[in-house]
């Protein structure tokens, strides 16, 4: 493959750079349309030839949340990977020149979850979900820009999504905790979109995220089962501009009749005011006391075999409790696998656990649970969700 770029491929603003890379605007000369130039340094001895190779399965991958590979250009240091263009800008340049809404973060990391899931699909996992790596579109979609290179364990996965909103939810450039325990900087932190129980359901799924106990799809799964906003317009209002003072001079009798009319007008104003206030005055004054009803309950024990010795005329009955710790209570994900729908269904509930299944193509006879996530044996709090797969037989 020859290095087409200066005739066919045409950079033009750097957009940014990465520590063996940039990444440009473009335009394709050849079909009038803009892409993105991903030029990649190669290391010493590292053949061009090679490092296109290995995109060959990565290039076949098409899908809305990821940059299409389109072509790919060899120089003598240098590859350089033509990409699809899309509206909007790179996430890292505009992510901290808005305010994000719990209801926002929580809607686009779920999308953005959604896509990785279908990647996963394709075998295609590893890459990074760091703002620098991120599109965010006009229509509020983020999009993933290098999908074929691994990264760090923190940066992607699971884990990367919720390092990234964490950082929305904070207005964090960098979260410097480890990953195992980055949960700390969203419980410090302030959100005033969301009420301490949205808060406290979102810090639960990080931290089953952070310490290895639930998967991608737990996360996204978890994340649309958050509770809902008490809103649902997740837009942020922007400050009308102050109208300036007008500093036109009017003419002396012009001026003159300009006070008489405000005070006039201040004067009628200022009566309205006062009619209404004595109005109001007048009204609680004659509206009559609310009559306060008193409802009396008579709780009539059952009858028993044996009389029951009370303490007084009127023993208060024995009302049993329930604990605001059952809502915490601990709870070990059962083995699904190798059940029958059915099966798997009545011991996810015996558990304490609400469940989600798919139906996908097996050896397994029709109807088994093939898998399960979380896995067997992983610790959970009841109320949790469990995703399992169930055989439709082989096709």
């Amino acid at each position: 493959m020859p290095d087409r770029i200066g005739t066919r491929y045409v950079p033009s603003t750097q957009i940014v750079s990465f520590p063996h890379g940039t990444l440009h605007y473009g335009d394709d000369v050849f079909l009038t349309r803009k892409v993105l130039l991903y030029r990649k340094a190669l290391r010493h001895n590292q053949l061009g030839v090679d490092y296109i190779s290995s995109l060959q399965d990565k290039a076949a991958f098409i899908h809305d949340g990821f940059h299409h590979m389109l072509d790919t250009s060899i120089a003598q240091d240098a590859v350089t990977i033509i990409l699809q263009a899309k509206s909007g800008s790179l996430f890292a340049h505009t992510m901290f020149k808005r305010k994000w809404s719990y209801a926002a973060v929580v809607a686009i990391i779920s999308d953005l979850g959604v896509s990785l899931l279908d990647a996963m699909e394709d075998k295609i996992t590893g890459f990074s979900v760091r703002p620098d790596n991120l599109w965010l579109t006009d229509q509020n979609k983020l999009s993933v820009i290098n999908y074929w290179e691994e990264d760090e364990p923190e940066e992607q996965g699971a884990v990367g999504l919720c390092r990234l909103m964490i950082q929305l939810l904070t207005g964090s450039e960098i979260i410097s905790d480890t990953f195992e325990v980055m949960h700390t900087s969203l419980e410090r932190a302030s959100i005033p979109s969301a009420t301490t129980e949205q808060k406290l359901a979102l810090i639960r799924l990080i931290k089953f995220i952070c310490h290895g106990q639930s998967s991608l799809s737990s996360l996204v799964f978890g994340l649309r089962s958050l509770p809902p906003s008490a809103s649902s317009n997740s837009s942020i209002k922007q400050e009308e501009p102050i109208p300036e003072e007008s500093t036109e001079i009017l003419p002396t009798v012009q001026y003159e009749s300009h006070i008489r009319s405000n005070r006039s007008a201040k004067l009628i104003a200022l009566g309205s005011v006062s009619a209404l206030v004595i109005g109001i005055i007048s009204v609680w004054y004659l509206w009559p006391e609310p009559k306060v009803v008193q409802t009396v309950v008579i709780i009539s024990p059952t009858p028993t075999s044996t009389p029951i010795a009370t303490t007084g005329p009127s023993a208060t009955p024995n009302v049993k409790l329930t604990s605001m710790n059952e809502a915490t209570e601990e709870t070990i994900v059962p083995n699904l696998v190798g059940q029958t729908q059915a099966d798997a269904e009545e011991m996810a509930l015996a558990a304490g656990l609400h469940y989600n299944f798919l139906i996908e193509t097996s050896t397994q006879a029709k109807g088994i649970v093939t898998k399960q996530e979380p896995k067997a044996g992983t610790k959970g709090l009841v109320g949790d969700n469990v995703t399992f797969w169930v055989s439709k037989g082989a096709q």
